[in-house]
């Protein structure tokens, strides 16, 4: 469609920590690595569970967990392996702890705000389509947005489920979780559920734990990361980051931005632009680091609101609205009304989610 935007999102794990802190009690952090601003981080916790043998790998600037997990599970020693799986599960027990009691699991804010923008049907037809959604993400907070926005997912390969409804045809976006899912369970096709207050650790999970090297050779991710590519390379003229750090532990990830970027410039194209919703410094941080992705605006180059806060926000200087502290609900609040003051969403209203967004604070 002439004039139309075709949208790809990539939530990281900053993108849950902002459901946290818009509806979180307090300083709940659910980031990988220790932080000034939300304490302690997911691996602390991890160590914390694992009591006295925890504290050998402790330090003063936290651990990378990842790594550690790397390490033992290539060590070939039985010990370390065992060790290497408890932190699996602990891994999977403090991300859980720390969501079901700080996020309304069954309907994300922020999540089900940006999907309910999307479904707007002036908005989709005449301002943004969106493609799909991929994410790195184990907590499956996405999937309860979906299911409340669209009343059915498509994950892109087939499911049962006693909880979610399949597409059946039906327009909704691809929702790729490209690390898999807490969620999921091994079988033919895969069994998924919804993430829940009594969801508890399974061996049988089919996800990617934390590692360095995320395998993707083996079904269903190597579907998904193909699909991936197929939905950057030819449906994507904007590719939205939130919350992702794109670290050397991201690097199928980097891979895939990569190559899928290179691919439209060998057929002539423009490379699509990459938006990086986050903290400025993290953006400018990205920007530096991995200038072989091209056309990349961190948060105070965007245009679609009013993001002059963010052109001074250093570590240094942080923002001193609380609005700002939050950069995807401050993205999407100053998206929405961007769109509105525009008349863009027509004469629909706004779903109720995004309009408490629009209107509300953090």
């Amino acid at each position: 469609m002439p004039g139309l935007t075709k949208i790809v999102y990539l939530f990281g794990a900053g993108a849950t920590q902002a459901e946290v802190s818009y509806d979180g009690p307090g300083n709940v952090s659910v980031l990988m690595r220790d932080t000034d601003d939300f304490g302690d981080g997911i691996a602390t916790g991890v160590l914390k569970r694992l009591g006295a043998e925890g504290d050998a790998f402790k330090t003063d600037k936290g651990i990378d967990i990842e790594k550690l997990i790397s390490l033992l599970a290539a060590s070939g020693v039985e010990e370390h392996l065992r060790l290497a799986e408890r932190m699996r599960q602990h891994y999977f027990e403090e991300i859980c702890a720390r969501i079901v009691t700080s996020v309304p699991i069954e309907h994300p804010t922020l999540a089900t705000a940006l999907l309910e923008m999307h479904r707007n049907p002036s908005f989709q037809k005449g301002v943004e389509l969106l493609s799909g959604v991929l994410t790195t993400n184990h907590d499956g907070l996405l999937q309860a947005a979906f299911k409340e926005t669209f009343s059915a997912i498509d994950l892109g390969f087939p499911f049962l489920s006693t909880d979610i409804s399949v597409s059946n045809g039906q327009p909704v976006p691809l929702l790729l979780q490209l690390h898999g899912s807490f969620t999921w369970t091994f079988g033919a096709p895969l069994n998924v559920t919804m993430l829940n207050k009594s969801s508890t650790y399974c061996r049988d999970a089919s996800w990617i734990p934390p590692t360095v090297l995320k395998e993707t050779k083996l079904y269903p991710f190597n579907k998904l990361t193909a699909l991936a590519y197929e939905l950057l390379s030819k449906h994507c003229d904007v590719l939205r980051v939130i919350g992702s750090s794109l670290t050397q532990n991201d690097w199928n990830i980097l891979s895939l931005i990569f190559n899928a970027q290179r691919h439209n410039m060998f057929l002539g194209r423009s490379p699509f632009i990459i938006q990086l919703i986050m903290p400025q410094r993290d953006g400018v941080a990205i920007e530096e680091s991995s200038a072989y992705l091209k056309n990349m605006m961190p948060m105070s180059s965007l245009r679609d609101g009013d993001f002059s806060p963010y052109e001074k926000w250093t570590k240094d200087n942080p923002p001193v609205n609380e609005d700002e502290a939050n950069p995807f609900f401050y993205w999407l609040k100053q998206k929405i009304n961007f769109h509105q003051n525009k008349k863009d969403f027509g004469s629909s209203p706004l779903g109720d989610t995004m309009a408490r967004v629009s209107g509300g604070v953090a």
